[in-house]
């Protein structure tokens, strides 16, 4: 099968072989965002703590999720970044709807990643920690590029 389309990197979770494992964690945070019970910060993530929920989610195997990974790549090379939503567990900031600039922030295997962080970071390599953002805000910048929540 040839996949030369076009697709937003907010679509592909709807395609039936690049959906990963659903969070439930990372739902209930965003939905405790949303309505401003959970605190949103915005901070600059090193990539090396940064992982992704489901481990087994590979789009950078498939056709379609690789060209998507380059599209993000290739944008980030250009100057117009995407931010990633993470949320701490431990020492780990997790990922789990954001594979997509994941992988593209891998290849290109920046130290940083810009991150809205669903509830006050507590790490000492976080940097430039912004906030608490006000819900609203938060929803202005990311609205509609959460996947599967």
């Amino acid at each position: 099968m040839s996949y030369r389309a076009k697709v937003k990197a907010s679509d592909i979770h709807s395609l039936p072989d690049l959906t990963p494992k659903h969070d439930d964690r990372f739902s209930a945070l965003f939905k405790g965002a949303v309505s401003g019970e959970v605190p949103i910060y915005f901070a600059a993530v090193p990539l090396a703590i940064c992982v992704p929920f489901d481990f087994d989610y590979r789009p950078d195997l498939h056709p379609l999720g690789g060209q998507v990974i380059t599209q993000v790549f290739d944008a980030w090379s250009n100057g117009q970044f995407q931010s990633l939503i993470v949320y701490q567990r431990g020492k780990w900031f997790v990922v789990s709807d954001d594979y997509i600039p994941l992988f593209a922030a891998l290849r290109g295997q920046p130290d940083y990643v810009p991150c809205w962080v669903l509830g006050k970071p507590d790490s000492d390599l976080v940097r430039d920690v912004q906030g608490p953002i006000l819900s609203k805000d938060f929803l202005d910048k990311v609205c509609c590029s959460v996947s599967h929540f």
